[in-house]
């Protein structure tokens, strides 16, 4: 009796120390998991209030500008002190040039500022709303007119994001307007109406195939997207690559897709390969996309689509496409020359090398037999060429991902309804010392984007466009 006792109190006796380890282990693990999606989602949520604000806060400054020449005190529609040159190109100031600014984003287009006399724009002022803290920069530049003297002024509103753990180093977004003088006197002929406010026009990149109408949820690491082909032909990698008498022969595949609005992924870390084919999923040394150098040097004529590849089947390892949504019927998009590529990256193995990538911007559209054409806009800055470049020497290395931003100037045909407009990058050879380089992507923390200056009506303006 005593030792059934006995027996039944040692088998109730709890959980052994090791039981409580493993349990603790558990719990510990599943609260890092929850805070983890926790913090990403309050990313998100951060990033997208800087935007709304920095969208709001420039419509209003502009106004403020405007309204003094609706009061006919044009003489006040001028800095009231100069601006100082700032060698940070995420700062405005960045392209101030003694008493002129570069009205353009890649400094082709120098106007002397209006500074002094009756001056009442201030160039710059910090501002918090909420949580949100930012920099407004102003400037005030006299816009050339063959038909009077100094009857024009442009005005530029730019606002820098204050950098934070949560939102990161954004680079700044501007507004332009063009105020003529009330006071001018009137022309013999009707003057062209002067140009509506240039506006941004922002493409998110996303690791989605653009077979889809719309952003995927992340699939995970996975091979290389061949991004070569076209849209119908849908998602194809490594595994739709065949060998057949010695030659290997690789499928095109859809580009990825391009968004106008941000990615609302709230993957936790550590973040996806893109390009597993490449090399093997290393924390430390292999995210996003890993682009190889190819085998010569400069930036080839851009890629047409390709529905296979035998001469050069790796090739999809070396180039990557995105292109948008057909323009929707009743839109001719206009583009004003300007934009910017912004791009999340760094270099493989956290080593420091120097870095160069061609960049092409170009239109897509079907010809007269319903074959698709990718049209290369002309690099007005390099003679015309078909395609832009980038460097840094060293290009940004370490264990946290950079962001840079690429100035594009270029003429491109007016985007027609049934076209697309896509950019494709590249590695240079020459220009980059070590093993490729690495970008990141669809990811409200790293997000790379296209954006492009337009003074025409867009899509998302009136009818919503599939992805607005």
């Amino acid at each position: 009796m005593i030792g059934r006792i006995q027996k039944r109190l040692r088998s109730e006796s709890g959980m052994s120390m090791a039981e409580v380890m493993i349990a603790s282990l558990i719990l510990a693990a599943s609260s890092l998991a929850v805070l983890n999606l926790v913090a990403s989602g309050a990313r998100t949520n951060y990033r997208a209030e800087q935007s709304q604000v920095v969208s709001d806060r420039l419509q209003s400054e502009m106004e403020k500008v405007k309204q003094l020449a609706d009061n006919a005190n044009y003489e006040r529609i001028a800095l009231s002190s100069a601006p100082a040159h700032s060698v940070d190109v995420n700062n405005p100031d960045y392209r101030v040039s003694g008493t002129s600014y570069n009205v353009a984003a890649n400094g082709s287009e120098l106007q002397a500022m209006v500074i002094g006399g009756a001056g009442d724009v201030s160039p710059t002022d910090h501002f918090t709303v909420g949580d949100v803290g930012f920099t407004i920069h102003r400037f005030v530049t006299w816009e050339p007119d063959s038909a009077c003297t100094d009857c024009k002024k442009r005005v530029i509103v730019a606002i820098q994001l204050d950098a934070t753990p949560s939102g990161g180093i954004r680079h700044y977004q501007d507004l332009q307007a063009v105020i003529a003088d009330p006071r001018a006197p009137a022309r013999d002929t009707s003057p062209p109406p002067p140009p509506p406010d240039a506006k941004p026009w922002s493409f998110w990149l996303t690791d989605t195939p653009c077979n889809y109408g719309d952003r995927q949820p992340l699939a995970g690491n996975h091979g290389s997207h061949n991004t070569r082909a076209t849209c119908d032909t849908g998602l194809r990698t490594v595994g739709n690559c065949s060998t057949a008498l010695g030659i290997t022969t690789c499928q095109g595949g859809a580009p990825d897709l391009m968004i106008t609005h941000p990615p609302q992924n709230s993957t936790p870390e550590p973040l996806y390969n893109f390009a597993t084919d490449v090399v093997a999923q290393s924390v430390s040394q292999d995210q996003g996309l890993r682009l190889m150098k190819p085998a010569t040097d400069g930036c080839p004529a851009l890629d047409a689509p390709a529905v296979s590849d035998a001469v050069n089947p790796f090739r999809f390892r070396e180039i990557h496409k995105w292109v948008s949504p057909p323009i929707p019927n009743g839109f001719n998009v206009q583009l004003d020359g300007n934009g910017t590529l912004d791009l999340w990256t760094k270099t493989v193995g956290n080593q420091a090398y120097p870095g160069r990538i061609c960049i092409w911007l170009f239109q897509r559209q079907l010809d007269a037999l319903g074959a698709p054409v990718d049209t290369p806009a002309a690099n007005v800055d390099l003679n015309n060429l078909a395609y832009f470049s980038y460097s840094k020497d060293p290009w940004p290395t370490g264990s946290k991902w950079q962001e840079v931003a690429v100035p594009l100037h270029f003429d491109l045909n007016v985007l027609a309804p049934g076209s697309q407009v896509g950019v494709a990058i590249q590695v240079e050879k020459a220009g980059t010392s070590g093993g490729g380089l690495q970008f990141y992507y669809d990811e409200p923390s790293y997000e790379s984007r296209l954006e492009l200056q337009s003074s025409s009506l867009l899509p998302c303006d009136v009818d919503p466009w599939p992805n607005c």
